[in-house]
């Protein structure tokens, strides 16, 4: 049975079925899955340790996030921006990992080209 959800956050949200123990992605299949939910966020892992999804942003569009309870990493496929992290600017450009603690305000801003990012939540706090 596949499991569709659909989380509002200050962005739209939208699950494919998931993979529970493994699995395997494509790139161009999630970033089609994502254009045909219509959302900026498409999560494609959710379990108790992990979340992971394709966040996507527009040139030009503003990114409306809000600080998140767990870490969070971006790995930037594509495009071009600068991600804003409190009062520090860094660099979004493909091959950029970039890392948010939790509850730590963050926001895209200068988005120059059509930004695709790989996202990795932890869902462990100690």
């Amino acid at each position: 049975m596949k499991k569709r959800f659909l989380f509002l956050l200050v962005f739209p949200v939208v699950s494919i079925s998931m993979a529970q123990n493994s699995g395997s992605f494509e790139l161009e299949e999630l970033y089609k899955q994502a254009k045909e939910e219509g959302g900026n966020y498409l999560r494609f892992i959710d379990n108790e340790r992990l979340s992971s999804g394709i966040y996507q942003l527009k040139k030009g569009d503003v990114d409306n996030q809000q600080p998140h309870q767990y870490d969070e990493l971006y790995y930037i496929l594509e495009g071009k921006a600068t991600l804003k992290v409190e009062n520090e600017r860094y660099e979004a450009r493909p091959g950029s990992i970039l890392f948010v603690k939790a509850e730590i305000e963050h926001t895209f801003v200068d988005i120059e080209e059509d930004l695709k990012v790989l996202v990795f939540f932890s869902k462990k706090n100690d």
